[in-house]
């Protein structure tokens, strides 16, 4: 009896220093947690706001080459490979973000493969392309205001 006596009374007498220990280590639980959800936060944010940079790019491109005069040096030969690179950097990206972004990139890819030959000669195809891109800046626009 006097062994759950003490037990009691040494339980009882460090109480504090018990509280203290469970409420350090679910503080420090927290924290690394919350440290780990700033940095997938911040991730998400600089590969956004990188999809947003190289959709402006692409949608200049695109307008560039159905708009621009014929005799244009953005007409050259050269952009579809800069749509090509373009387009491969947003899918890219897309990876780090939620799955919607992903589908939304890999739509644009779509898009574009089918459409890229067509944007100097025909409106049509610089819409579906200006559509495809501007779903995919407005799904990331989303992901990112919705961050904590």
């Amino acid at each position: 009896m006097s062994s759950k006596f003490n037990l009691k009374q040494q339980f009882q007498q460090n109480l504090l220093a018990i509280l203290s220990i469970a409420i350090a280590i679910s503080a420090l639980a927290y924290n690394s947690w919350r440290n780990e959800q700033s940095e997938e936060n911040r991730n998400l944010r600089a590969a956004g706001f990188e999809i947003m940079k190289e959709s402006a790019r692409l949608q200049y491109l695109v307008d560039s080459i159905t708009y621009a005069s014929s005799n244009d040096p953005i007409k050259q030969q050269d952009t579809p490979i800069v749509g090509w690179v373009t387009v491969n950097q947003i899918v890219s990206l897309s990876q780090l973000m939620m799955p919607e972004v992903k589908g939304d990139a890999e739509q644009l890819k779509l898009v574009w493969s089918e459409h890229w030959q067509d944007l100097a000669d025909d409106e049509a195809a610089n819409e579906k392309v200006s559509i495809a891109n501007q779903r995919l800046v407005d799904r990331v626009r989303n992901q990112l205001t919705s961050l904590k």
